[in-house]
Parts: C-alpha cells; sequence; structure tokens
C-alpha cells in the first residue's frame, strides 16, 4: 500500500469519527418530571419540550416506590403494563426512539393518578 492510500485512509477514518462524535454529542438527556422527578408531581411534564430521536429520558425515583413501563399508546390510555417493557431500578435512562413512547408507571393506582407521560420525538 501507497503512503498516499495510507494517508487517505487515516484521514478518513478520522473525518468519520468526528462525524460520529457529532451525532452522539446532538442526543439531550432530559430528566422526567424535571426537579420533581418520576412521580406524583409531573403537572404536564413533558409539555413544552422539543425532543429528538436518540435523546435519553432519565427516571429517577425511589427503586420500589415506582417502576417505569414503556408501553404502547393502549396501554398508555389504559393504565395497563402488560406486555410494557418494565423498568426498576431507579434511576433508568431510555433512549427514544423516532415516533411517541409512552411511559406509565404500573404500582398501585400511579398510574390513574397521573404518573405516566407520552413523549414524542422526531
Amino acid at each position: 500500500m501507497s503512503g498516499v492510500n495510507k494517508v487517505t485512509i487515516v484521514a478518513f477514518a478520522m473525518m468519520l469519527c468526528i462525524l460520529l462524535q457529532t451525532n452522539i454529542s446532538k442526543a439531550d438527556t432530559f430528566l422526567a418530571g424535571d426537579a420533581n422527578g418520576w412521580g406524583f408531581k409531573l403537572n404536564g411534564w413533558p409539555n413544552g419540550k422539543t425532543f429528538k430521536t436518540g435523546d435519553v429520558i432519565k427516571f429517577k425515583y425511589p427503586a420500589g416506590a415506582h417502576n417505569v413501563v414503556k408501553v404502547d399508546q393502549a396501554g398508555f390510555d389504559s393504565c395497563n403494563g402488560a406486555g410494557g417493557q418494565a423498568f426498576t431500578s431507579g434511576d433508568d435512562k431510555i433512549t427514544l426512539t423516532q415516533g411517541t413512547s409512552y411511559f406509565i408507571c404500573t404500582i398501585g393506582p400511579h398510574c390513574a393518578n397521573g404518573i405516566k407521560a407520552a413523549v414524542t420525538a422526531n
């Protein structure tokens, strides 16, 4: 391999790394419920926020007191977590995919009492 080819390959690899880093760094992290965290004081969170595909929602709550279950719209509307993806650590990080993601708490009547959020990422 000639010296010119090696330089071209190295330059291309460096540009690729820079482009990948730029895409990664564009993702934002949002705390579900803002300062209140994931709980009874969601107060319309995430209204007024703009989310992108790849952004991360961080769910902070006392483990055992709440959970986060990612459900479809029917599960969100009915507060039914059956078939959803459950998170229970109290420090859950979920990366958004394009479209609307639905999250509920399935402990007791928590969802019916407002511990739920629909987040739309563009």
